[in-house]
């Protein structure tokens, strides 16, 4: 197994390191919507951290809840966590640590229902961080890589230091009410899910691309106009922007 490192020697940072944790701190700052805060680090795992997949889980009232994923595979993986109450985030937020598996062939015997799923998904190891917030672990941020992989430590630390800001970005709120807030970005971040499949969909289905595009278009047009995702999405949902209007 290779320490597969993004950029530069292995087990070393790369030397862009540093603007890509101030870009990433400068997004997060200035009250961002939860749904930006859950795209950027579904992005910091498959570009800095070189995952092949990610996914965020966060705890809500109803349990453990799949918020964000890079793409649909990895949502199945996720979902599948949530319903058998088995798999690597399960134990990372059940423990409040980080949780490694570099050959999740060998771990069978550990997840018994999880790994035969997992490997059928393409993927060969994960990396689970904890979302911690007053010490305690309230969801998971989850690295799938399609090849065996042991992270460098450098990595492993960058991915809870985005694993905190995330949380952070999301509480925005001292006091007793953080758990609270947390629960409520919860609420928001699956809403938002909701709203942004139905928007895929529709601009998928009219424009006649794959899901990827059309998610791809709608981002990119966020991007471009400097509009929170939530407000593009309820906009194509509504009809008051058309799906023709992204393709330009």
């Amino acid at each position: 197994m290779s320490d597969h490192p993004v950029d530069g020697e292995p087990g070393t940072a790369p030397a862009e390191l540093t603007g890509a944790l101030v870009t990433i701190t400068t997004r997060l700052v200035g009250s961002p919507d939860n749904a930006t805060v859950l795209r950027l680090i579904t992005e910091v795992g498959t570009g800095l951290l070189g995952a092949t997949a990610t996914g965020v889980l966060l705890t809500g009232v109803r349990g453990l809840e799949v918020v964000a994923t890079s793409d649909e595979t990895a949502r199945f993986v996720e979902l599948l966590q949530t319903h058998i109450e088995q798999g690597p985030c399960v134990d990372c937020i059940a423990a409040a640590a980080v949780v490694t598996a570099p050959d999740l062939a060998a771990e069978r015997d550990r997840w018994p229902e999880f790994v035969p799923a997992a490997l059928e998904a393409g993927y060969r190891s994960v990396v689970a961080v904890p979302l911690r917030l007053d010490g305690a672990a309230v969801g998971g941020f989850n690295l799938f890589y399609d090849t065996a992989v042991t992270m460098p430590q450098w990595q492993l630390d960058l991915a809870q230091v985005v694993s905190d800001l995330a949380v952070l970005a999301l509480v925005q709120e001292r006091g007793d009410r953080r758990a609270d807030r947390l629960f409520e970005a919860t609420v928001t971040a699956l809403n938002d899910r909701v709203q942004l499949d139905q928007a895929v969909g529709l601009v998928a289905g009219t424009l006649g691309i794959t899901l990827a595009e059309a998610r791809a278009r709608l981002t990119g047009y966020a991007t471009e106009h400097r509009l929170v995702l939530r407000e593009v999405t309820r906009a194509v949902t509504d009809g008051t922007l058309t799906p023709a209007d992204l393709a330009g």
